[in-house]
């Protein structure tokens, strides 16, 4: 075909399409002698690479739209094709845009150009039928969504039931996989139907093995099928206590256990009994341990029976004191009542202590060595727990030995005088002859009728002087022997050396042996009862003079001297010796073949009394150095103020 005619521009430019680019093109619309609209195709034909000419091809755009479109669409929608400014070249329906409820315009390519294919939307009549269709089907569609979305919430409430089950049961089996309490169910004839792990660990039965068995089980012990037969029945019939009881199991290895079984009865949802439940515990362990207490318990309570001391325990409440324990010396000297354990208080409440206390009971007539301290209860509460200890007889011991303490000190005070009556003979037998003599003397000047003062006054003054001196000597033996209670007192230690000095000087001026005293002028005063320490010194002073009869020595030294708290004097002698001179403060023991061997173990006695030490020592220049220590007091300082003693400690009471 050739190139088109000049009427024929838009045809004529595709026709140079197709020849310059060697492809297929279409022309815009034109419209024809009729004013149809029409749409031409040139497609290039080439040989050798020689351009031959196109095939054309031409397209009625009005014929397009007629044909090609359904009828029910024209009804509904008018159909038109736009050149390219939006122009319609055709149109399926002559209504106007306005009335348009909606619009749609896609390209229309091929054969392109610009052109845009538009529809139009309009309402149309429709006959009832294909509404009530219409209403059908929206109606359906909704059920069919109302439906999903039902089997949607339905397949999901499910699935989370499913998986909470799911959950339950995994829970379940790892509380019964982990617990220790073997569990089993029967049925109402007494089959086993379920049994936990534990339980097969217990008996060491697999589950296989014990699952349908009626009894008699394979765990019951051998022999003792009776019982067991007895319990099974009991459970089965639902008189079981509730409390659960004992029975005794044989593992398969043979070995018997005790255990403790609750039984409970199985429902279903319904609430109809299918079963027994039974839990079973190992109690052979806590059996041994619960038997092994209640033996310690009773020989406990056996022993806190048999003591001879009152044992009580009591407790503070709103209407007084509780009484929560008494031993049965408590119940048979005290009774059952509290009022016992609060006699024996002695109004300590509140001020406990370890020490022990010495209490008399006006309502038993008895002395009780008593001891409190507070403990916490079982049940938590703070008690007052009291040992006391009938020491009746005890002091009835101690009063009569300290009687015969007394007796025996007042007896060795005694000897003592005894074995120095020739002395003492002696001693007052001076003072006597020279009273005898002034008194002769002052006669004879009587007689002779010389009463001159100047002579008389001077042999009477020395004749009440040998009397006093003699009265002296007589009152200080009186004092010595005479019988007293120990009293310590504030003394002089200077002084009771003194005294005691002045008794030994007799003896010794006889032996021909010095008393040398080497006592400070300050030193301070002890507490002590002056007759008994003084009966010490003289003591030590003696044997010391014993000891140096046949010595060449001739001085006995006695002094003292302030160790910190302590005043220490030391009575050293020259004599033989001592080979052991613990030996000496034993009772009966005597180097003497005429002593008894009580003297110095007394001597210990008082010292120890008033709270100090007796102890002897080798003397390094020959004989023996006794020393005994006793607690100094506190000097009585002068009115106004002055520097106190440092070293001083407080008074002893």
């Amino acid at each position: 075909m050739s190139a088109p005619g000049a009427a024929e521009p838009e045809a004529f430019r595709a026709f140079e399409i197709a020849r310059d680019e060697h492809r297929p093109a279409y022309s815009r619309p034109y419209r024809g002698q009729y004013n149809e609209v029409y749409l031409d195709l040139y497609v290039p034909v080439f040989q050798d690479e020689r351009f031959l000419g196109t095939l054309a091809t031409v397209y009625s755009v009005d014929a397009i739209l007629q044909h090609l479109i359904p009828q029910e669409t024209q009804h509904k929608y008018k159909v038109s094709i736009l050149d390219g400014n939006e122009m319609p070249l055709v149109s399926s329906s002559s209504r106007a845009d306005k009335g348009a409820i909606n619009a749609y315009e896609v390209p229309l390519d091929p054969p392109g150009n610009g052109m845009m294919l538009s529809a139009r939307g309009y309402r149309t009549q429709t006959d009832t039928s294909q509404t009530m269709l219409v209403w059908v089907v929206v109606s359906l569609s909704a059920v069919i969504i109302w439906s999903l979305f039902a089997l949607w919430r339905h397949t999901r409430f499910r699935s989370q039931a499913e998986q909470a089950l799911i959950a339950e049961t995994a829970f379940r089996r790892a509380m019964e996989n982990s617990m220790l309490t073997g569990m089993r169910v029967l049925d109402m004839e007494g089959r086993i139907t379920y049994v936990n792990p534990a339980f097969c660990r217990m008996m060491g039965w697999d589950e296989a093995d014990l699952l349908g068995r009626p009894p008699p089980y394979p765990y019951w012990p051998q022999g003792d099928h009776a019982a067991q037969w007895r319990n099974t029945e009991m459970l089965l019939s639902g008189n079981a206590p509730s409390s659960g009881f004992e029975m005794e199991a044989q593992r398969r290895d043979g070995s018997i256990f005790f255990a403790r079984m609750y039984v409970s009865p199985l429902l279903d949802q319904r609430g109809v009994q299918t079963g027994w439940m039974t839990s079973m515990t190992d109690i052979t362990e806590p059996k041994r341990i619960r038997e092994a207490l209640a033996a310690a318990h009773e020989r406990f309570m056996t022993v806190l029976e048999g003591l001879d001391d009152a044992i009580s325990v009591t407790a503070e409440t709103t209407k007084g004191s509780e009484l929560l324990f008494a031993n049965k010396t408590y119940r048979r000297v005290l009774g059952s009542q509290p009022t016992g354990h609060d006699e024996l208080s002695a109004g300590r409440r509140g001020r406990f202590t370890d020490e022990a206390i010495e209490v008399y009971s006006s309502s038993t007539h008895r002395w009780f060595e008593v001891r409190h301290r507070m403990l916490q209860w079982v049940d938590g509460r703070r008690v007052r727990m009291q040992v006391a200890r009938d020491i009746t007889e005890r002091r009835a011991s101690e009063e009569a030995s300290r009687a015969q303490q007394e007796k025996i000190q007042l007896t060795s005070r005694l000897i003592t005088m005894g074995e120095m009556a020739s002395s003492l003979a002696h001693e007052l037998n001076q003072p006597l002859t020279a009273i005898n003599n002034y008194s002769m003397g002052v006669v004879a000047l009587v007689r002779a009728g010389d009463t001159d003062p100047a002579k008389l006054l001077p042999a009477l003054e020395k004749t009440t002087a040998q009397a006093q001196r003699a009265g002296m000597i007589i009152r200080r033996i009186r004092e010595f022997v005479k019988r007293s209670e120990p009293k310590r007192q504030r003394v002089s230690l200077a002084t009771i050396v003194d005294n005691a000095a002045g008794f030994a000087g007799i003896e010794s001026r006889t032996r021909r042996i010095d008393i040398i005293q080497k006592i400070p002028e300050q030193l301070p005063d002890v507490l002590a009862d002056p007759i008994l320490i003084e009966q010490v010194a003289l003591n030590l002073m003696k044997n010391g003079l014993e000891a140096m009869q046949d010595s060449d020595g001739r001085e006995l030294l006695v002094e003292a001297n302030v160790r910190e708290d302590m005043v220490e004097v030391a009575v050293t002698d020259t004599g033989h010796g001592l080979a052991d001179p613990e030996l000496l403060f034993e009772p009966f023991y005597s180097t003497k073949s005429e002593g008894m061997g009580m003297g110095l173990n007394i001597c210990r006695t008082i010292i120890e009394f008033h709270h100090g030490r007796l102890w002897a020592e080798a003397n390094p220049a020959g004989g023996t150095i006794f020393k005994f220590t006793l607690p100094w007091v506190r000097p009585i300082l002068p009115a106004g103020p002055a520097p106190e003693l440092e070293s001083a400690p407080k008074e002893l009471t």
